[in-house]
């Protein structure tokens, strides 16, 4: 590997170190705390973090030491979860159950096994093991996850009417795991799937799903996305973000939101421009949003005026409503016409009659 590899590979590290360490919680705010013990082939013996240099095949076991140093039992839920990509931008490893991205060849939760749940009884400390099986197929570039730990919430907090205080009292925990078997150097290749228009948390936006296809980590990326309407040339809307990561072989979703506003239906085009600090990468997709769609996300926002909501089409209001009155107004004039046609007989009728009364009058 070049110099520009080492010095990429040891910003990588350095990041994921950042990464996995903010997830920590002080042990003095804690009611247990977790201490990786890292094993003969860690990388580094500076970090907290497993880092290590596996071979194809490869079974080991990693161990974990819990503390308890409270006057009480307490239960630990435990999984061993492959690392994402959060919807924030952001590389996640709190997230037992989550799908599979089609570029990963194997994924951490895959070949990690963990005890689901611990009892860690007051004042003490426990080994737990976590048991990797590498893959018989070798590998460049990183398989990324982390060994989660969370405070089981007791049976009188899940009847605890203040809820929210229940869970703020619980704790989480997680020790990075990096994985690799190989010093080649593997980029990062970016791909932009599926566009559409979305709601989040009552929010109307816009969503693209951007992967990540290789088994390289993402620690700089920035992206910026405009959102065109039929033939403007200004976008309505924008976003641009800095400092994204994403995890290794993973997709999120990166919105751009409406601001208060509703959807218009009509063709758009969203251009994005993208950058991990190394490489460029620009897309553009045309999509449509149809009335359908436009009127049942306008329905459910949660921050548009009532006028918005309803989003009623009163150039349809109107012309029905002319439709009505041009029907109307045909039955009625119809009507008068055939009553006063009536009218007119029984007008010619009588004064047949009274004439025939008059002549018979006349003739006596």
């Amino acid at each position: 590997m070049g110099q520009r590899g080492v010095k990429r590979g040891f910003a990588f590290i350095l990041f994921l170190f950042f990464v996995v360490s903010g997830s920590k919680v002080y042990a003095n705010e804690m009611d247990f705390s977790v201490k990786a013990i890292l094993p003969e082939n860690q990388r580094s013996q500076d970090v907290s973090y497993f880092d290590l240099r596996m071979t194809a095949g490869q079974k080991q076991t990693l161990n974990v030491e819990l503390t308890n140093d409270t006057d009480q039992d307490i239960t630990i839920i435990a999984s061993a979860n492959s690392a994402i990509t959060n919807d924030n931008g952001i590389a996640d490893y709190s997230h037992k159950k989550t799908k599979k991205d089609p570029s990963a060849e194997v994924t951490f939760s895959e070949i990690a096994q963990l005890p689901e749940e611990i009892v860690l009884p007051k004042k003490s400390k426990q080994t737990v093991a976590c048991v990797i099986t590498m893959p018989e197929k070798a590998f460049d570039g990183y398989v990324l996850g982390g060994l989660y730990f969370e405070q089981k919430k007791e049976e009188a907090e899940e009847t605890d009417k203040n809820e929210s205080v229940a869970i703020g009292n619980r704790f989480s925990y997680v020790v990075g795991v990096l994985l690799s078997e190989t010093d080649q150097e593997v980029k990062p290749e970016l791909a932009l799937n599926k566009v559409e228009a979305s709601q989040f948390n009552g929010n109307n936006n816009v969503t693209m799903n951007i992967q990540n296809k290789q088994p390289a980590m993402i620690k700089t990326l920035q992206i910026d996305a405009k959102l065109y309407y039929e033939d403007e040339t200004k976008p309505r809307y924008e976003n641009h973000q800095e400092a994204l990561t994403m995890a290794p072989n993973t997709n999120f979703n990166y919105r751009i939101d409406l601001k208060e506003q509703p959807f218009v239906a009509g063709d758009y085009t969203v251009k994005i421009n993208a950058n991990d600090g190394y490489k460029d990468w620009a897309w553009e997709r045309k999509f449509t949003i149809k009335e359908k769609e436009a009127k049942k996300y306008n329905a459910t926002a949660v921050n548009l005026p009532p006028e918005q909501k309803k989003n009623v089409p009163w150039a349809a209001v109107i012309g029905i409503g002319a439709g009505i009155l041009v029907i109307v107004a045909g039955i009625i004039y119809y009507f008068k016409k055939k009553m006063k046609s009536q009218q007119q007989a029984q007008q010619e009728k009588y004064d047949t009659l009274k004439k025939s009364i008059d002549q018979a009058t006349k003739k006596n």
